[in-house]
């Protein structure tokens, strides 16, 4: 069986790369012409759009994961089937479950890849890409580098160090000169929650005010701050749910939940996060009674096509389900593990039928 599963493995990913690298060149180019009408605004050139089309390549693969993991598995196991190489393993002994078996083998595989880069990779690549072209088509005075965002306002310098959960403020200093230069006070605060635009609510502050040579000191609970930002650079401290982790969208649904706030889109991509690497197995196990099935002699054009099918009517299907689920207000979980169950359903019903 070893020597079996080394042969599906390798037959396995030359099904997956060649589908890999059409779709992410399809998709990458589609994402790059959109890039391309924005060049020109503000600070943003084709360079810029270059950079933000490689930090997002790793998310494109995470979208595209399942229908990969589809139409590669389709591709490669109809290859087998077609050269009756199917038939001689089961000739020699090898039942379709077994075979069924190793090809999951290098499905977990793949479903572990698509959990780390969301977890990992993903989400420092997403988060740059975004802060980055947001910052050159605002076209504002902030500035990001490795100690966090600079922004100023006359006199008024602000450093905010990071931004926690995707827009939470956390690590202000805040420095403030007077006309001759001379700093007139510094102060820092630990966190900042953005009531608006305008006013923020600073937490756990410590003033420093310079009198001449003598500096007093002052510490705050909480303070009502009028912030200098505007608008468009306060969205640039907002990052979109779909650039968070998973454990940090986690940890952000229960900070919400503490404070009694709305955090249904949170908990929405949330959950979408954790189904994709199940989806990238479902699509796997889909896939397998393709060629025990009717369409086992059928061309490889043929198999590829119907699978395509497959892969976009579940997409829509969990789609229209997001959608509805979000109008009627119901369970994100019970809205993204529907269409999920739905085709596990099917997807055991065909292994029954074709499989045994």
């Amino acid at each position: 069986m070893k020597t079996l599963n080394r042969y599906l493995a390798g037959s396995l990913l030359k099904g997956y790369l060649p589908i890999l690298a059409i779709f992410l060149a399809v998709f990458s180019l589609i994402v790059f012409v959109e890039e391309l009408d924005e060049v020109g605004k503000g600070r943003y050139t084709f360079w810029s759009a270059s950079e933000y089309l490689l930090l997002t390549m790793p998310s494109r693969l995470v979208f595209l994961a399942p229908f990969v993991a589809l139409l590669g598995s389709i591709m490669a196991l109809g290859g087998l089937a077609n050269g009756c190489e199917l038939i001689a393993m089961q000739a020699g002994g090898v039942s379709p479950y077994q075979i069924a078996w190793s090809v999951m083998k290098v499905g977990a595989c793949f479903m572990v890849l698509v959990g780390l880069l969301e977890e990992v990779v993903n989400p420092p690549l997403d988060q740059e890409a975004y802060l980055k072209r947001s910052m050159a088509l605002s076209d504002t005075g902030a500035y990001k580098g490795k100690q966090g965002f600079w922004f100023r306002e006359g006199s008024r310098f602000v450093r905010i160090h990071q931004i926690r959960y995707g827009e939470s403020p956390q690590g202000l200093d805040i420095f403030e000169f007077r006309d001759d230069g001379q700093l007139d006070f510094y102060m820092h605060a630990q966190e900042a929650e953005i009531v608006n635009s305008q006013k923020w609510t600073l937490k756990n502050i410590k003033k420093q005010v310079i009198h001449g040579y003598h500096v007093s000191q002052e510490q705050l609970a909480s303070l009502e701050w009028d912030s200098p930002l505007k608008p468009n650079e306060v969205r640039l401290l907002t990052l979109p749910s779909s650039t968070l982790a998973p454990s940090e969208l986690y940890q952000y649904m229960e900070f919400l939940k503490r404070k009694k706030q709305n955090f249904l889109r949170y908990e929405l991509s949330f959950w979408d996060k954790i189904f994709m690497p199940l989806n990238t197995g479902l699509m796997i196990l889909v896939a397998i009674p393709f060629v025990f099935g009717p369409l086992r002699m059928s061309p490889a054009g043929k198999r590829i096509f119907i699978g395509s099918l497959v892969g976009l009517a579940y997409y829509l299907m969990t789609e229209i389900f997001k959608h509805v689920g979000i109008l009627f207000g119901a369970s994100p979980l019970l809205t993204t593990a529907a269409p999920f169950l739905l085709l596990s359903l099917v997807t055991f019903v065909l292994w029954r039928r074709y499989l045994n």
